[in-house]
């Protein structure tokens, strides 16, 4: 098979609305008198952050210990300002059916708040870029292998929503919230970076390492990616802090109304579900433990030491982050418990494949999310029998085989095509229907030993390509799938002009 890899400040009113009673912590301080280390080179990004309730904001002051990973010298470097997709209503990402649901209570302005910039304590030049100003370009003289430190002062304020950063009722959510750099292309000499989609990953970025220190007021959880610690409360405020190590994105989301349920698994690893939904958050604590352990057996130890799964204003299904997951609060409804055990299991196999090995997430999205969602099927099938497989398959995938998509798009096409209803058609249920039948050419257990493979393959941090799917399939088997994939992966909609009573 081919590989496919082919400024401005907010509105002045916004500012003065932060403008008062903002207190610093003295750990920014502590961090911004560090020097810059020249370690590893991956990168090491430091937030100190501080929740202003009143002002449905964030305070943040972030320090990124930056490599050229490039050939030659850096003038500058492109960084992702994905909170400015909420500075204009013409910007946001979601289709009309969902805007509604996500932004419930309106739109109003919100996004990033910049107040300085500097690159190794010094003052330097940056300005955002595009309409929409979601691209950051700082300036900088880095020579090939060179590190420097970029410093970034600023809020972040929130909408009440239910998109990938703001406000509900249930938790705060913040992803894609601080300035993360471009993946650097060699070929082009520029920085990568994508769109928000709403219907799959979107940030491609490098694996960095994250140390957070986050001031909350009391009586608020915390789950996310990475390890969390609770610190002693001071006053009204607790000063949680967070490490993630080796993650390509972190993501955070704090609440006042979930109870938290936790379970351990054999090898152990921690699952806590943080939710308001108690019996349901019970069953879905053991339906993730239990997906944890039986990946275990398939795919190696499980990548992180815990998965966090938060109920959340997020209305329109499930997020899935390193070590994290939110989930809409309509599928802790006790009257939507199999979607939600489905969710579930397609979110603890993409811990594997899209979290800790990772494909390019737009142009390869496929090769997680098709991934992942076949898995869930497995895992169903190990919970429940055959028999439910069969229903579940025949009951789901059928009317997405038999559904003629606009445009003829394929599984493998580039993710920024698709709506989020063509993409649940065609890359899930059409992706696990191409996975199924390389399980019914090569039998359940090759294809499993083909998937590790894979997913070992990107552990260290390759990025892996439609050729790394098809050497560990040939790998496993000793046959070659090219071609067979290949044909799959194109014609599986021929499916559309075919009777089906029962697909098995």
């Amino acid at each position: 098979m081919r590989n496919k890899k082919l400024v401005r400040i907010l509105a002045i009113a916004l500012a003065v609305l932060l403008a008062g009673g903002v207190v610093f912590s003295a750990l920014i301080s502590a961090l911004a008198e560090e020097q810059t280390e020249v370690a590893s080179a991956r990168n090491r990004c430091e937030l100190t952050m501080e929740y202003l309730a009143d002002q449905q904001a964030l305070r943040i002051t972030q320090r990124l210990i930056y490599t050229n990973p490039s050939a030659g010298r850096l003038q500058s470097v492109s960084f992702y300002c994905a909170g400015n997709m909420f500075r204009r209503e013409s910007a946001l990402m979601y289709e009309s059916d969902d805007l509604e649901k996500v932004f419930f209570a309106g739109y109003a302005p919100a996004g990033v708040d910049l107040l300085d910039v500097r690159c190794d304590r010094k003052p330097t030049g940056f300005g955002f870029q595009g309409e929409q100003e979601m691209v950051l370009r700082v300036d900088c003289d880095l020579a090939p292998g060179a590190q420097c430190a970029f410093e970034f002062d600023y809020y972040l304020l929130l909408m009440r929503c239910g998109a990938f950063q703001g406000v509900g009722d249930t938790d705060v959510r913040l992803s894609a919230f601080c300035f993360i750099p471009g993946v650097y292309d060699a070929n082009h000499g520029d920085f990568i970076l994508k769109k928000p989609l709403p219907h799959t990953r979107w940030l491609y970025a490098d694996p960095m390492d994250f140390d957070a220190i986050l001031t909350l007021p009391a009586g608020y959880d915390l789950a996310g990616t990475g390890e969390i610690e609770r610190g002693e409360a001071s006053g009204e405020a607790v000063t949680w802090r967070v490490a993630a190590k080796n993650v390509r994105e972190m993501a955070l989301s704090f609440g006042r109304r979930w109870r938290v349920i936790e379970r351990k698994t054999t090898s152990g690893v921690t699952v806590r579900v943080l939710s308001n939904a108690r019996g349901t958050a019970s069953r879905a604590a053991d339906l993730a433990a239990n997906a944890v352990e039986r990946c275990e057996e398939w795919f190696g130890p499980f990548p992180y030491s815990k998965l966090d799964i938060a109920q959340s204003d997020y209305p329109l299904g499930a997020l899935e982050y390193p070590g994290a997951v939110w989930v809409s609060s309509d599928l802790f409804r006790a009257k939507n418990a199999d979607a939600l055990a489905m969710r579930l299991r397609a979110a603890v196999a993409r811990q594997y494949f899209g979290q800790a090995s990772t494909a390019e997430p737009v142009a390869d999205a496929w090769l997680s999310d098709a991934i992942g969602e076949y898995i869930a099927y497995l895992l169903l099938e190990e919970a429940e029998g055959r028999e439910a497989f069969l229903k579940a398959v025949n009951r789901e995938w059928v009317p997405a085989l038999q559904q003629t998509v606009p445009g003829g798009l394929r599984l493998t096409s580039d993710a920024s095509l698709f709506n989020a209803r063509e993409y649940d058609i065609v890359v899930l249920q059409r992706g696990a229907v191409v996975l199924h039948e390389l399980r019914q050419a090569m039998g359940l257990e090759n294809l499993l030993a083909g998937l590790r493979s894979f997913y070992e393959m990107g552990i260290e941090e390759h990025v892996l390509t439609e050729i790394d799917l098809v050497a560990a399939l040939d790998a496993a088997t000793g046959q070659s799938w090219e071609a067979f994939l290949t044909d799959w992966a194109f014609n599986v909609g021929d499916y559309a002009n075919q009777p089906i009573d029962w697909f098995e």
